[in-house]
């Protein structure tokens, strides 16, 4: 029964990891990056771009620095937990995990399955 449980707990986890938007961002940007490593602040710089629907470079100021707070302090440690991401947090960079390909296919499925049901 070990198995199982350890098996049960892994996908809570992960379904509690893409639970918010900003974290399955993060997995999208990472899954499509040509690099394995990306910084913090490139990757805050994306995310916020996305919520502002801006080009990167244009992003700054206060909704930046709370993308960026946002990820250092809880969606890459979170992220971290379930290896979807590495995140040195001394370094500030966000490395590709072993299960970011799980996670961005759940992902993607997910999107696929509401736009072809018409769900929203």
């Amino acid at each position: 029964m070990t198995g199982e449980w350890a098996e049960e707990e892994f996908i809570s986890d992960l379904h509690h990891a893409l639970r918010t938007t900003r974290r399955r961002l993060v997995i999208e940007f990472l899954s499509t990056s040509p690099k394995s490593t990306v910084s913090l602040r490139v990757l805050a710089q994306e995310v916020a771009a996305h919520e502002q629907g801006v080009e990167p470079e244009f992003v700054s100021g206060e909704p930046y620095r709370n993308v960026y707070t946002a990820l250092s302090q809880t969606h890459l440690p979170t992220l971290r937990e379930i290896r979807i991401v590495e995140y040195d947090a001394a370094r500030q960079t966000v490395s590709v995990g072993d299960t970011l390909p799980l996670a961005a296919l759940l992902v993607a499925l997910n999107r696929s399955t509401v736009r072809t049901l018409r769900l929203c």
